[in-house]
Parts: structure tokens; C-alpha cells; sequence
């Protein structure tokens, strides 16, 4: 058995900045756990056997599940039946579908923040709440005064940034960790005009912003500020 250790330059979150995972002799990965520099080097000067070991000498101590890669934030209530994840989302283009099309576009989407509302499901995990919102690719780390932008695409409440799932149904989790592929179940669902577009670029239908935006990288210019900070999307 034998961990892996990684840090970014520019750690999405400042107070957990590492990224760890055991493997095992045949190679046998298991989830990836977010860890503090001081947790790292206490375990490196404990005693052999006893690196990163949470049930022996941190027993008092109190962990987060395992989480998925970008998490920026973590919450939940004492039971932990209802548990908030936030994770930070890289600009990229995506490829999306519009209504009954069958044609694939591929649009820039912002840099983002996705938050996940997860309560129980019998002996699972589902998805209550999906929220996302825009912030600029300025390569800073979010921190509580990180302005918040409108998602600009349809699907997603523009006062609240509340996902519209529709007749998508949204599936079970057994983890946390498969929250890496949420994002996937909300770009692959059809877009189309629900909760319409805002951007700079004026333009108030979907269909026709894509023709002007189609292969694009996403240009920050055509964000609309919410007059919102990351601190505020866990005080409403």
C-alpha cells in the first residue's frame, strides 16, 4: 500500500490544498481524500504505520467524506443528512444538443461554480438541489469575495442559479466522488430556451446565440454580475 500526494500551484482551496489517494500493491486506487499541509507533515513524523491513519491517533479528529476533485467547499449538518458541495468547474468548450436536435454544437462555457444540495436516498445519495454560477477566469483562487456571475446559458434560474432539470431524472449516488460526473448529466440534457440567456451580447435566444458564439472560446466580457460574492451562496 502507498499514497499519492498532490498540490496544485494554485490550489482551489487554500485550507485543504492537497490531494491524496491510497493504492494498493495491484494497483487498485482508492478515493481521492483532501488533506491539509499541517495533517501531511504530522503523519510524516509519526511513526511508520502510522501515516495518515484517521482511526488511530486522530480518532478525535473529524474528516470529510471522500470528495470529488475540485471541491472547493464542504458543509453539512450534524446527521449529515444534508451535506453541500461545492465544487469549481475550469473554462472549456462543451458539446451540447439544443430541443429534438440532433446536430452537436460546441460552445465555450465560463469558468464556474457548481453546488450541490445531497440528502439521503435509501442506502444512496441523490442530488436535492443543483446550482451554478459564473466567475471570472482570472486564474485567482475563489475565496468569500469572489463576485458571482449569471450562468448565461438556458436550464439554470438567473436570480438564484438553480439547475432545471426537467424530465431528467438525476441519478443515485454511491459517493461523493460520483459527483465528478454530475456536471456530464447536466451538459449532455437537451438545452433550450427554459430560463432563457443573459449575456453582454443582447441576444435573447439561445438558438440564435449559439450560431454567434458556436466554437468560440467563452469570452468573460459577456458575463452579467449578480451583485452576489461566494460568501452569499451559503447565506441564501
Amino acid at each position: 500500500m502507498k499514497w499519492h500526494l498532490e498540490i496544485s500551484d494554485c490550489p482551489s482551496n487554500s485550507t485543504y490544498p492537497i490531494r491524496g489517494y491510497k493504492e494498493n500493491d495491484n494497483g487498485v486506487k482508492f478515493p481521492p481524500v483532501f488533506l491539509t499541509v499541517q495533517s501531511v507533515i504530522e503523519a510524516l513524523q509519526a511513526q511508520p504505520g502510522n501515516l495518515l491513519d484517521a482511526d488511530g491517533l486522530r480518532s478525535d479528529e473529524k474528516s470529510t467524506p471522500s470528495l470529488p476533485f475540485g471541491t472547493i467547499r464542504y458543509s453539512s449538518n450534524e446527521l449529515s443528512t444534508r451535506e453541500r458541495i461545492t465544487i469549481e468547474i475550469p473554462k472549456k468548450q462543451w458539446e451540447i444538443r439544443y430541443s429534438n436536435e440532433e446536430s452537436i454544437y460546441t460552445i465555450g462555457f465560463p469558468r464556474m461554480i457548481v453546488q450541490y444540495l445531497i440528502v439521503p436516498s435509501g442506502e444512496k445519495k441523490k442530488i436535492s438541489e443543483m446550482r451554478i454560477y459564473a466567475v471570472e477566469d482570472n486564474k485567482r483562487p475563489i475565496n468569500e469575495e469572489t463576485p458571482l456571475y449569471t450562468f448565461p446559458f438556458p436550464n439554470v434560474g438567473k436570480s438564484n442559479g438553480i439547475v432545471c432539470w426537467g424530465q431528467n431524472s438525476r441519478q443515485e449516488l454511491n459517493s461523493l466522488v460520483e459527483l465528478e460526473r454530475a456536471f456530464l448529466w447536466f451538459v449532455s440534457a437537451p438545452f433550450n430556451e427554459d430560463h432563457g440567456v443573459q449575456t453582454t451580447q443582447g441576444i435573447p435566444s439561445f438558438k440564435k446565440l449559439i450560431k454567434v458564439i458556436e466554437d468560440k472560446p467563452f469570452d468573460d466580457e459577456w458575463l452579467i454580475p449578480m451583485r452576489k460574492t461566494f460568501e452569499d451562496l451559503f447565506t441564501f
